[in-house]
């Protein structure tokens, strides 16, 4: 790898000494993009998952080079479809001369999106060194460039700058200022001596977008098998790291601020930890909604990618009160049970079960006496069965035209830690 110029530090001296060092400092940088492109292009590939009757791609990503003996790395929402269905859909590769080949999966982490794959039949001739992984992360403000193959135009080089962590997020990804574009998912984002800072995985308009972190692609090699396991296995590893996730996540999240503030008539947690962003709303009465209605709302949108149809992990709990000076306990009972609560998760008719809801009138004993109408409800996950989303909803009508409910979901959780979670809230929760 060629080493970095420190080009920053010249562009400033330059801003302050005249403009034919502007020219020279802009002249350099250039000379080092155009240097560290040329040394990177041998180890980037095109990936693409290829349908296997009319043998036209169905998906396509960028893929890097990442050990000796050929093991490449991507994100694993480009290969999800070949893994999910291999009878189906084939995996292959295309360098940057045209030739083409076949892959397989070695090994996938469905919670940082990465997958490793590898050249089937071996690597070929005159195979580039892998890329090499940062040790720490660089300075904010500092330049990193991102590559990749967007659009399938070919492999291309995009500038940009290195932001940190995301701090709203449980699992950390890199803030990149950069313009990443379809295709270029799973590609590296590498600092100016040409080591990875972390895998392309998603861009949101308007040069921001965002890097998994190098650690996280460090820790999938070193515990990658030496052979592809069966689809059952890789699945079976899957759904025990995604509970063991949430399960941290939950502990984490009971372990936060439960500091209780006044919500109408009830005190309720909001911004329990950094990561559940909390926001609120309300209206006024008018003649079109003749009640006052109140809502908080706390998130973790922070979504685990299974399949086109299928993302688990994000929770969310909102809080809602309602009054009414113009409708009797008869018509306001109407207008506030036709609230209705839906996941919070992206799921396909195919991949869960229909909800199982029990539902009671239940007193709590930190609310008393007044009756919830409580409604718990289970669905599995049917690829990936020990898996489940949880959706809840208590609601309580008092005298004087006035309402409460509670809501919660959870997605992609064991059902043990769902209760726990469960248990925590309702019994946080008090009258003012």
């Amino acid at each position: 790898m060629i080493s970095s110029l420190r080009y920053i530090p010249a562009l400033v001296l330059a801003l302050c000494t005249g403009p034919g060092i502007v020219t020279n400092a802009l002249a350099q940088a250039d000379t080092q993009y155009s240097e560290l492109f040329e040394s990177l292009q041998p180890a980037l590939y095109t990936v693409e998952v290829v349908d296997r009757i009319s043998n036209n791609k169905n998906a396509q990503g960028s893929g890097f080079i990442v050990t000796g003996d050929g093991v490449l790395a991507t994100n694993y929402h480009v290969v999800s479809e070949f893994v999910l269905d291999p009878e189906r859909y084939s995996l292959r590769y295309r360098d940057a001369g045209g030739q083409t080949g076949p892959l397989e999966v070695l090994e996938v982490d469905v919670l940082h999106d990465l997958a490793l794959v590898r050249f089937i039949d071996g690597a070929p001739p005159n195979v580039s060194a892998p890329f090499d992984l940062v040790e720490s992360e660089p300075r904010m403000g500092e330049t990193i460039l991102a590559l990749g193959n967007p659009y399938d135009i070919g492999i291309s080089l995009v500038p940009g700058t290195y932001n940190g962590l995301l701090e709203n997020q449980y699992r950390k990804n890199i803030h990149f200022t950069g313009a990443l574009n379809p295709g270029m998912s799973g590609g590296p984002a590498v600092n100016t001596a040409g080591a990875v800072v972390g895998i392309n995985v998603a861009g949101a308009g308007n040069s921001v977008s965002f890097l998994v972190p190098a650690g996280n692609l460090r820790a999938l090699l070193e515990r990658a098998p030496e052979a592809p396991s069966s689809l059952d296995d890789m699945r079976s590893r899957v759904v025990q790291r995604i509970i063991d996730h949430q399960g941290e996540m939950i502990d984490d999240l009971l372990a936060g601020d439960w500091t209780l503030e006044a919500f109408g008539p009830l005190m309720i947690p909001r911004e329990i930890t950094p990561w559940l962003s909390c926001s609120g709303s309300g209206s006024d009465a008018d003649a079109e909604t003749p009640w006052v209605e109140s809502h908080s709302n706390c998130t973790l949108n922070d979504r685990i990618y299974l399949s086109r149809t299928l993302d688990t992990g994000p929770v969310e709990l909102i809080f809602g009160w309602y009054q009414s000076d113009s409708l009797n306990e008869f018509q306001f009972a109407r207008v506030f049970e036709q609230t209705t609560f839906m996941p919070f998760n992206r799921s396909g008719e195919d991949d869960v079960t229909e909800f199982e809801c029990r539902e009671d009138w239940v007193v709590f004993e930190n609310l008393a006496p007044v009756k919830f109408k409580a409604t718990y409800c289970l669905r599995t996950y049917l690829d990936y069965p020990g898996l489940y989303d949880v959706l809840y909803v208590a609601r309580a009508l008092m005298p004087d035209s006035e309402g409460l409910h509670v809501h919660y979901t959870l997605a992609g959780v064991g059902r043990d830690k769902a209760m726990e979670f469960h248990r925590h809230l309702l019994g946080a929760l008090s009258w003012k």
